[in-house]
């Protein structure tokens, strides 16, 4: 089991400050980061899988994965994080074959063998350029990128937004495999519903501040205790810490 630590993480971008948020994982559970858009959840991973340089501007705090420091060891620290975002981080006019030779190369631990069979096993065609994909197979691709370097951690960013109910379930019962083995998961989604089988803990973003910590077992009772109802969705306590903040209904 490897453990995954945020430090009083902070960052001020433009308006939007992300306020010291601090918090642990362990690998082989899912944890779902939740909150409305504009909360600072897409900040917050950007910072945690190294996208946000440590020395940035404005950024304060430091995240260990085992035992490396984002600040200390940037480097491999990203390596042992598979980060799944809307982003494009390839060369758009290369092939995904291509692009995973080039990439690839920064990771000791990347294996073609295994980013070939996972595109074979996912459907997508090596040889079409990156620019040519649908947006499924973008996600597609950077999950068989980010499995064929075995990270510890997998972190995405809003991976079920605009695809159809098919395509989540498939999507959601490959990261159900992977925690199976040991991998960590942290996913951001305001489409609560799709995950609401998978998580083991809910973090909840209000304004930049981690609102909420804890089991979503844990944070049921907490909603019963205020609601007097049960076994609520994890859209329900999302809603139910947004008003606690002043959201709007």
């Amino acid at each position: 089991m490897t453990t995954f630590s945020c430090i009083d993480i902070t960052r001020r971008y433009r308006h939007f400050l992300l306020d010291h948020v601090s918090f642990t994982m362990e690998s082989g559970y899912f944890y779902v980061l939740a909150g409305v858009n504009g909360s600072g959840k897409t900040t917050l991973l950007d910072c945690l899988s190294g996208t946000a340089l440590s020395s940035a501007p404005g950024f304060t705090g430091d995240a260990r994965l085992g035992g490396l420091s984002l600040r200390q060891d940037p480097e491999a620290f990203r390596r042992r994080i598979g980060y799944i975002s809307e982003k494009c981080p390839f060369f758009t006019e290369a092939s995904v074959a291509e692009n995973g030779l080039t990439y690839g190369a920064f990771y000791p631990d990347w294996s073609v063998k295994e980013y070939s069979s996972w595109l074979m096993r996912l459907g997508v065609d090596a040889s079409k350029r990156v620019f040519q994909l649908s947006k499924g197979e973008f996600m597609k691709i950077q999950i068989c990128f980010a499995l064929a370097h075995h990270p510890d951690f997998l972190f995405l960013d809003e991976p079920l937004e605009g695809f159809d109910p098919v395509f989540r379930r498939e999507f959601l019962e490959l990261l159900g495999e992977l925690l199976e083995h040991d991998m960590g998961i942290l996913l951001s989604t305001h489409i609560t519903e799709d995950v609401d089988r998978l998580a083991d803990y809910v973090l909840i973003l209000e304004n930049g501040r981690l609102a909420a910590n804890a089991t979503k077992e844990e944070l049921s009772d907490r909603y019963a205790s205020v609601s007097g109802t049960a076994a609520p969705h994890i859209r329900d306590l999302l809603e139910l810490e947004h008003r606690k903040e002043g959201g709007a209904p």
